[in-house]
């Protein structure tokens, strides 16, 4: 599988199961959503202003998406938001590249072993995030945030893990 097909699969309506855990503070949580990833057109302002931002041209991004979500909950108070995402690949080595959102740059690498690993690093932290597919409707992800000045002091403040299963298939 290249990053083109991976990225191809994100797209649809996926139901998230997350349970995670606060490091140091001993508790956790399970949580379940509803996500919506759409594909954005290269026209869309949204990925224009994140590109400029960043200074790069939108039209090397490949497959840019709007992941929206929603958590389910008895409650009226309903958490829910939305990111864009813009893969931008290395042209020498496409399963690597950038990843652009809103809230800064970040790193991707495809592995051989068919799993997405994104890394974004701040001046006081470090978010590593790693995807992968049980099959083209099942969707496992890890995310692990870091926090610290400088790597080698970094220390784990919180895990999540997400199973997601797509309930709709993206519209042709």
């Amino acid at each position: 599988m290249d990053i083109y097909q991976f990225l191809e699969l994100f797209v649809g309506r996926w139901r998230s199961q997350r349970s995670d855990h606060q490091f140091g503070e001993g508790n956790g949580s399970d949580v379940r959503s509803v996500i919506e990833i759409t594909v954005l057109s290269f026209d869309d302002p949204d990925l224009i202003n994140i590109c400029q931002k960043h200074g790069i041209d939108p039209n090397t991004a490949i497959q840019p998406m709007k992941m929206s979500w929603e958590e389910e909950s008895l409650s009226s108070n309903k958490p829910k938001g939305h990111a864009l995402i813009v893969p931008i690949p290395d042209p020498s080595s496409p399963q690597k590249g950038l990843i652009l959102t809103r809230q800064g740059k970040g790193t991707y690498e495809l592995g051989t072993d068919e799993a997405l690993t994104i890394q974004t690093v701040t001046s006081q932290n470090a978010i590593e995030e790693r995807i992968w597919y049980g099959n083209p409707n099942l969707r496992f992800r890890v995310a692990t945030l870091l926090q610290g000045d400088q790597a080698s002091d970094r220390r784990v403040q919180s895990s999540k893990f997400y199973s997601e299963i797509r309930s709709t298939a993206p519209k042709a």
